[in-house]
């Protein structure tokens, strides 16, 4: 028997074609060398193998019938065997998509999440681009600051080392208490001379008063 009924490789399905495959060949004067000898190979070989006892005068018709019988049935078994082999395929591809779909939102996932870090990146940087900012407005000011206390001070060690009272802060308040004590005694002598005095009293109250104008002048 070519065929085995049990063979569920072969592509046959009804037992009853089976079984007429083979006595068909059994017939024709065939036997199941044919089949088992090309039963793993592929088409190409088996048509070549058909093709060899086909055009060879010398084998009877009954024989090249047998052989085309187990030809049939081989490739049935090839048919079979290479929609196993898509199947196996079909199934490998369907799983590289699946993986590479996985690995498409893992890295949709990565992106999101890389996104978002970096716009919370960038809103740190701005608030400190900001901070930064108010810092050196700050420091300027200080600085500022600090450039007038030294100025000040050095003015004031200055006047301090002319022999200055200490109580004199600055030039300014100097010359303002030198003309206010000017104007008050200027105002005292003007009041007394328009009295009607002796000229001795007069011209000795004028001394006086000279002496007195600016109080300053001696220190």
């Amino acid at each position: 028997m070519a065929l085995d009924i049990r063979d569920a490789k072969s592509g046959f399905r009804h037992n009853e074609v089976v079984v007429f495959i083979n006595e068909e060949v059994i017939r024709c004067g065939g036997s199941p060398a044919f089949y088992l000898t090309f039963h793993s190979r592929p088409w190409k070989d088996i048509e070549e193998a058909l093709n060899s006892v086909v055009v060879d005068t010398q084998v009877p018709h009954a024989f090249k019938k047998a052989c085309a019988w187990s030809a049939l049935a081989l490739g049935v078994r090839v048919a079979v065997r290479q929609r196993e082999k898509q199947v196996r395929r079909i199934r490998q591809l369907q799983d590289q998509v699946a993986k590479r779909e996985v690995a498409i939102w893992t890295l949709a996932m990565d992106l999101q999440r890389l996104s978002e870090e970096r716009n919370e990146v960038v809103s740190k940087l701005n608030s400190a681009r900001h901070n930064l900012k108010q810092v050196l407005n700050e420091h300027d000011m200080l600085e500022k600051k600090l450039m007038e206390f030294e100025l000040s001070r050095k003015i004031l060690a200055e006047w301090q080392d002319a022999g200055q009272p200490s109580a004199m802060k600055c030039p300014l308040a100097i010359e303002e208490q030198s003309e206010t004590n000017k104007t008050g005694f200027q105002s005292k002598r003007h009041a007394v001379l328009k009295r009607k005095t002796p000229v001795a009293f007069t011209t000795a109250l004028e001394t006086v008063y000279e002496v007195e104008e600016d109080p300053l002048s001696t220190v």
